[in-house]
């Protein structure tokens, strides 16, 4: 490479380098800009909780005061049961309102307004008709109200000649707890006092804080700014005053300057980017040009084609390319014919053992020679090797490891039987089987090497795997029409090992002799789908009777399921003519049964799980009858309780003693019934016969405590203070002012 090509290359792709640096540079910026955005959302959300906080701590703690004065001091009392005439009261008025104040700073003025003469004592004290606040008070006088909440910002001016002020007002009346007052206290708050108590918190040339009422009108704003050109971090609804409170940056000085340059540095990242990709875009372009060229004509001769089309990732190694192409065809040509060897072999195999096509003999002798099998003798046995419990094999091991095993099983069957001296073609002719047709020696006794070949290869297995085979075994077979009838023998063998146990060699002699008893399954399958609906447990005989009978027939997996699918139709028969809740019952059971159906492996495992699913199910037809029954009870308990409240020895106990039902059902029924519990129930009857005889009644609050159950007037007293939040002389004097 000469110097001149080395500076082109060099200067063409020196301004993508400094475009790159400037998107960093950029994206810096960004992050940092984004880091400090976060800081401030998080200061001001600090910020306006702090302002809330404040704000509602120290009008609640004045409310607070107003109300303590209120309902605690006989100087209130005393000016508001007095005329005006009484001068030595107003003072001792005056001087409360004064103690207010020096107190609560915030305070900008206070009155109290008495309605029967319209006297008011304070700020602008005189008669209604005079008072400049009148407007603000005539509704309350009218419709004999309190305010009881803080009014919005509003003006107020004592006399005529001073400047209003703004303030935000509470107005209480007087008495508390009474409709009828006879008088009204109003404190007004100003709000240039609590803003200048909330201006230390915050700098307002960085950030503001708007406070509005519920009107949207500002109660504290740090400047004159149009809040619609803000930008928002925090906002939050005072849940004491419900005024809601906006902070953001000022947008002004500094921080409007910052965030004016991260939008052009934003813009300028923007530009840089789309330049350095037309750039690059338009170098490559021009600098490929010669080396596409050169590549086009070496294709042009090459006779070497590409599939897809495409050119080569790298023009400069088109030729070592080309000859990597050629070498990595021909390799996998002959993994491809290897793979079809393979698959031609099986695909064989399953033919002449399945006889799903017709081969004569000649043509099996042929194959042999074709698939190198070389058998050891003209007799020959099948063996048929499947998978215990296949599902639970999938679900352990990987799809990958799954075919490592099964390899390794083929390799062990040949293996044992080479030692045997036999020869052997194994094939898996399904994911759980592997078959097998086995040659040995014409001298060898067949049923003994085959016994003793099928039993090493299912101990091998056990000893060597975490999983187990069951092997099924018949022969002696000369002609491949009799190794095809033995592969079906073995195969059919295998159906049996539901009833003779897995992990073992199934020979065509256990089998031999049994007899199916149909008529014997179906009268107790009947049995057993009218005995599961009864509340004993009966059902458990005739389910051992079904197994036993299985067993001693020796029944094949499809006669099994056969029978299960004929219990499962009676179960379904059975419940359907049962109420809802039966059925609901049995449509959970019957969720299990179809599972069960699906994976069960051998009798006793299904034996077992049979009676788990009827015992559950037993179970919960018990819990229906006995709700059934409950339902019926706890009416009646309650209608007891209704008539019975009075009786101070009415408990849960009491109940339980009277009705033959356990304490602790009549709880829980009692609340599935009505939602709650007994002693909740049981003291709100009495309460409520309690409120009934306080308001209509003279009689004294110990012979109400009596007749609603109470012998202890402070058990009553304590009761009904929970219940109602005052106590029973209380509540009289309020039904009887």
């Amino acid at each position: 490479m000469n110097s001149n090509w080395f500076r082109r290359l060099l200067l063409s792709y020196l301004p993508a380098f400094f475009i790159v640096i400037t998107i960093l540079f950029a994206v810096f910026l960004q992050a940092l800009n984004e880091q400090n955005r976060r800081e401030a959302i998080k200061a001001n959300e600090f910020l306006a909780q702090q302002v809330i906080r404040y704000t509602d701590n120290a009008l609640k703690t004045l409310d607070y005061r107003i109300l303590r004065d209120i309902l605690s001091t006989p100087v209130l009392q005393h000016f508001f049961r007095v005329n005006s005439n009484d001068v030595y009261g107003n003072i001792q008025a005056m001087d409360l309102m004064e103690d207010w104040k020096f107190n609560f700073p915030i305070i900008d003025s206070a009155y109290f307004l008495r309605v029967d003469d319209r006297f008011v004592l304070g700020d602008g004290a005189g008669q209604t008709t005079d008072f400049q606040d009148e407007p603000f008070l005539l509704p309350f006088i009218e419709q004999h109200r309190d305010l009881g909440v803080w009014t919005g910002k509003r003006t107020y001016k004592p006399y005529p000649s001073e400047r209003p002020t703004e303030v935000i007002t509470i107005v209480r009346g007087y008495p508390h707890f009474a409709s009828a007052k006879t008088g009204y206290i109003v404190v007004n708050v100003s709000l240039s006092k609590l803003r200048r108590a909330i201006a230390p918190m915050y700098n307002p040339d960085l950030t503001y804080v708007r406070m509005s009422d519920g009107d949207g009108a500002s109660l504290v704003s740090g400047n004159a700014e149009d809040a619609s050109s803000r930008s928002v971090f925090s906002h939050y609804v005072s849940p004491y005053t419900g005024w809601e409170i906006d902070s953001g940056p000022a947008n002004r000085g500094l921080t409007r300057m910052a965030l004016d340059l991260y939008n052009i540095w934003f813009i300028m990242a923007l530009a840089a980017v789309l330049l350095g990709a037309i750039w690059v875009v338009h170098v490559t372009r021009r600098n490929y040009r010669p080396i596409s060229q050169l590549v086009a004509l070496i294709r042009t001769s090459s006779w070497i084609q590409q599939d897809d089309g495409k050119p080569a990732a790298n023009e400069f190694g088109f030729i070592r390319g080309a000859l990597e192409h050629f070498m990595e065809e021909t390799k996998k040509n002959r993994q491809q014919h290897q793979e079809t060897l393979i698959l031609q072999k099986k695909h064989r195999f399953q033919e002449a053992l399945e006889g799903v096509v017709p081969i004569r003999e000649a043509e099996w002798q042929a194959d042999l020679i074709r698939y190198n099998v070389n058998p050891a003798g003209p007799q020959a046995f099948v063996l048929i090797l499947e998978i215990d419990r296949y599902n639970r094999f999938v679900a352990s091991y990987h799809a990958q490891d799954q075919s490592i095993l099964k390899f390794l099983l083929s390799s062990a069957v040949q293996e044992m039987v080479q030692l045997h001296g036999a020869s052997v073609w194994a094939e898996w002719t399904a994911d759980r089987r592997l078959s097998a047709v086995v040659w040995i020696r014409e001298a060898e006794d067949g049923a003994k090497l085959r016994d003793a070949i099928g039993e090493q290869i299912v101990e091998w297995v056990r000893g060597n795997l975490s999983f187990t085979v069951t092997l099924g075994v018949h022969g002696m077979a000369v002609s491949l029409e009799e190794i095809r009838r033995s592969g079906d023998i073995a195969g059919n063998l295998l159906s049996y090992k539901a009833v003779l146990g897995t992990a073992r060699l199934i020979r065509p002699e256990v089998i031999e002799g049994t007899q199916p008893r149909i008529h014997e399954f179906f009268g107790t399958i009947h049995a057993l789908s009218q005995a599961v609906r009864l509340p004993e447990s009966g059902w458990l005989k005739h389910l051992d009777e079904l197994f036993k009978q299985i067993h001693d027939s020796v029944s094949s997996r499809k006669e099994i399921e056969s029978l299960l699918q004929f219990l499962h139709q009676q179960l379904s028969r059975v419940f359907l003519e049962l109420s809802k809740e039966y059925r609901d019952a049995w449509k959970d059971a019957e969720a299990e049964w179809l599972r069960l159906e699906s994976e069960w492996e051998t009798v006793h495992e299904l034996q077992s799980a049979c009676g788990s699913i009827f015992c559950a199910l037993s179970g919960e037809l018990q819990k229906v009858r006995d709700s059934q029954r409950n339902r019926a009870v706890i009416g009646d308990i309650r209608t007891y309780i209704e008539k019975s409240y009075a009786n101070p020895e009415l408990s849960l106990d009491h109940l339980s003693d009277r009705f033959v039902i356990h304490a602790k059902n009549i709880s829980k029924l009692f609340k599935e019934e009505f939602g709650g519990n007994f002693v909740d129930f049981l003291i709100g009857l009495r309460m409520d016969h309690a409120k009934r005889m306080l308001q209509k009644s003279d009689k004294s609050l110990q012979e109400i405590s009596a007749e609603v159950g109470y012998n202890n007037y402070n058990s009553f007293n304590r009761a009904f203070k929970n219940s109602t939040g005052i106590s029973p002389s209380d509540y009289r004097k309020q039904a009887h002012p």
